[in-house]
């Protein structure tokens, strides 16, 4: 008589604890799928390396990932580690990593994901391209606030075929919880079928967070937190890049506890919560810059500015560099041009050879003509909306006039529900610096780089171009 094989850990079927998310009962094991991210390790130039991370009750010891490299023959497996965990109605969702750095830029690959060797996932993907090699990079913000017109553009987005795909703020409407994650991100940026597209799976994310991403709800809302532990979903759902600034704790919470956000923020996950928000990377020929831009953050902190300087500084070796943040500085919004707090980096962008600046927030597309800001005496001074002059370069059309006097600033809030009829742009009046709006349907950004020729589109969802210009260096 034969001997059964004794049973590995990875082969041992899932516990009691673990039976009500066995796949076999046609239940997923996810609260968020796997989302595959720029993991936080970086090296002295901003490189990178890719990682999944997905959220679920599974316990650490049952779960296996493996890739396959195409034109291998063998799988490789990863190791996976539980970050952390979050305890919400006697639930706990645990956070896992899977890292993948063996594989090279520019590669394409399979994975699966296993619960006790049995697979409960998998898909294709791909690392996005290194130095000297063609990029295409997807953008929109405002996204998943359950507006059919949301899966529209994630279908679009998906269509474009994107490297990478840059979320510009307001990721999740309305409080950024666990369960606004799941009903409207998830199954429409990590789904199947009619309703979303498989992206968050195939391609790497990085996302900036919006003011809705951080809202605590008040008593008029129709959705209330669970608890605490369920506010601020953004900051465990995203990976990011460790390299964000480090103000001593007396200089952040001084800063931050003004807001109900910030304190909350503050609270939860304490002075390291900036580090999870502002961070930079190189992609291919490009360097990246993501900003917070909410207003517990005030960006004419010295300290804040000298990392901003510094980081700007690491991607002096590309031949792109742009910034992403929600709120953006310069806009035509009715409701929120007023608000230019964040012009008072303008100087800093231009000192570092910024070429685009992208942000959300506004529900629709806008384009600066090429900018520069003069702060009134040199400095910010103390009021939070910053005095200036607005120099602009009207030379420049992206056509026949290819090289920009300055920096150009991207609006893409057209991710889902858009600005109101009535709210319109072109309704109110546009701003000095406005060059091109677009108000009138759902659209996404495709940034195609190549040497040192940048061309931008704004697509909407019929797949027609609301906007296009060509920069040449």
């Amino acid at each position: 008589m034969k001997r059964k094989r004794k049973q590995s850990a990875r082969d041992k079927p899932a516990g009691k604890d673990n039976a009500r998310v066995n796949s076999l009962r046609g239940e997923s094991p996810f609260v968020i799928k796997p989302l595959l991210q720029f993991a936080p390790e970086v090296g002295k130039d901003g490189s990178v390396s890719v990682e999944l991370v997905w959220i679920a009750h599974v316990k650490t010891s049952l779960w296996r990932v493996d890739y396959l490299l195409q034109g291998a023959t063998s799988w490789t497996s990863c190791k996976v580690e539980k970050v952390d965990s979050v305890t919400i109605k006697d639930n706990e969702f645990k956070r896992f990593r899977a890292s993948l750095s063996g594989i090279p830029e520019g590669s394409s690959f399979e994975y699966r994901v296993l619960i006790s060797g049995q697979q409960v996932f998998a898909a294709t993907a791909k690392t996005p391209p290194g130095k000297s090699e063609k990029t295409r990079v997807v953008l929109f913000g405002d996204f998943a606030d359950g507006d059919p017109e949301a899966t529209k553009v994630a279908k679009g987005a998906h269509k474009a075929e994107g490297d990478m795909v840059v979320l510009a703020g307001d990721v999740v409407y309305n409080n950024g919880l666990y369960g606004e994650y799941r009903r409207h991100f998830d199954p429409v940026y990590n789904g199947d079928g009619e309703k979303g597209v498989p992206i968050g799976r195939s391609v790497v994310t990085a996302a900036t967070p919006g003011n809705h991403d951080v809202r605590v709800p008040d008593r008029f809302d129709f959705i209330q937190h669970a608890s605490d532990e369920d506010l601020f979903a953004f900051f465990r759902i995203f990976r990011h890049p460790d390299n964000g600034p480090k103000l001593d704790a007396k200089t952040l919470s001084t800063m931050v506890e003004r807001h109900k956000s910030g304190r909350k923020l503050l609270k939860l996950y304490g002075p390291e919560f900036i580090g999870l928000s502002n961070y930079y990377f190189r992609q291919g020929d490009s360097f990246w810059v993501f900003l917070d831009a909410n207003e517990y953050m005030d960006w004419r902190n010295s300290d804040l500015q000298k990392w901003l300087e510094e980081a700007l500084s690491r991607g002096d070796g590309c031949t792109w560099k742009f910034v992403c943040f929600h709120q953006p500085g310069f806009n035509s919004d009715a409701k929120y041009k007023s608000d230019t707090r964040m012009r008072v980096l303008s100087p800093v962008f231009e000192d570092a050879g910024v070429d685009l600046v992208f942000s959300g927030h506004c529900h629709f597309y806008e384009r600066s003509y090429p900018l520069k800001y003069k702060l009134n005496g040199g400095k910010p001074g103390r009021k939070l909306n910053p005095d200036g002059k607005i120099v602009l370069d009207k030379q420049f059309d992206g056509v026949t006039n290819k090289k920009p006097d300055g920096v150009i600033y991207i609006v893409s809030g057209a991710g889902g529900l858009l600005v109101s009829n009535n709210m319109r742009p072109e309704t109110h009046g546009l701003s000095e610096s406005c060059f091109k709006i677009g108000d009138r349907k759902n659209s996404f950004t495709v940034i195609d780089l190549e040497g040192k020729k940048l061309l931008l589109r704004q697509v909407d969802t019929d797949g027609d171009e609301v906007d296009r210009f060509t920069i040449e260096k």
